[in-house]
């Protein structure tokens, strides 16, 4: 994550420090994760609320073609500024790191997303927007 500039060291002190967690999957692998919890409870939310399934669902109505955007890891496709950056910071037995983009598990992150690419929030089913259309070529226009 260093090397993909998702994460980088902190060296100086700072007001956040959030711990990590380690989660077991299913497959009996593990993921490991920055509990935000403590940041979480104070940060302000956006105002780009996200809709209700039967709403997203009536929008198929009549649709033939459906197309999924998948962004890979859509969230560290979004860049924190510096004074955002420094509020994520997270202890590792490797030692500090901040985000410099969007993490997962942070409450703003699912609203903000589609938000920024341009999508109308209220039109997205998830983070990854399905597409639809009555045909390919009005799949291929979206």
């Amino acid at each position: 994550m260093v090397e993909e500039k998702v994460i980088t060291p902190v060296l100086k002190p700072t007001e956040w420090c959030a711990p990590v967690v380690i989660v077991p999957k299913s497959d009996g692998n593990v993921r490991i994760c920055v509990d935000l919890i403590e940041l979480n409870k104070n940060v302000m939310r956006e105002l780009h609320p996200l809709p209700k399934a039967e709403y997203s669902l009536s929008l198929l109505t009549g649709a033939k073609m459906f197309s999924k955007l998948d962004a890979d890891s859509g969230f560290w496709q979004i860049p924190l500024d510096k004074k955002s950056s420094y509020l994520t910071t997270f202890i590792t037995p490797f030692g500090r790191f901040r985000f410099q983009r969007l993490p997962f598990g942070h409450p703003i992150s699912p609203h903000l997303s589609p938000h920024l690419v341009g999508l109308d929030s209220k039109d997205c089913l998830s983070v990854s927007p399905l597409l639809q259309s009555t045909s390919k070529e009005g799949c291929l226009k979206c």
